[in-house]
């Protein structure tokens, strides 16, 4: 019997937290830039919201890149939450694609 994961909101997130379902809504998609550290990547930050906040993502990938924006709702798996300049930041990994909903 398989166990269901729990989808959380954004206001639940905090640093350190790792395996993450969490269904969000684009808000805001910041310009395109390029990603050197495996090569080049496209990347594009966005920031995300839910009914309970808002957080920033940045998703990479051509696909993701052409894919967001705003309004567009997406579910992110096994995901994980990183902090940056006192702010709190969700992130995907490279192996989970984002599901675009």
């Amino acid at each position: 019997m398989s166990e269901e994961k729990k989808e959380y909101k954004v206001k639940e997130l905090k640093v350190g937290m790792n395996d993450i379902t969490i269904e969000v809504e684009i808000d805001m998609v910041a310009p395109r830039q390029k990603y050197w550290e495996y090569g080049e990547m496209p990347r594009i930050t966005t920031i995300v919201k839910d009914d309970s906040g808002d957080i920033k993502l940045t998703l990479f990938g051509e696909e993701n890149v052409k894919k967001a924006k705003e309004g567009l709702k997406l579910r992110i798996i096994e995901g994980y939450v990183t902090e940056f300049r006192d702010q709190l930041q969700l992130n995907t990994k490279k192996d989970k694609p984002v599901e675009w909903l």
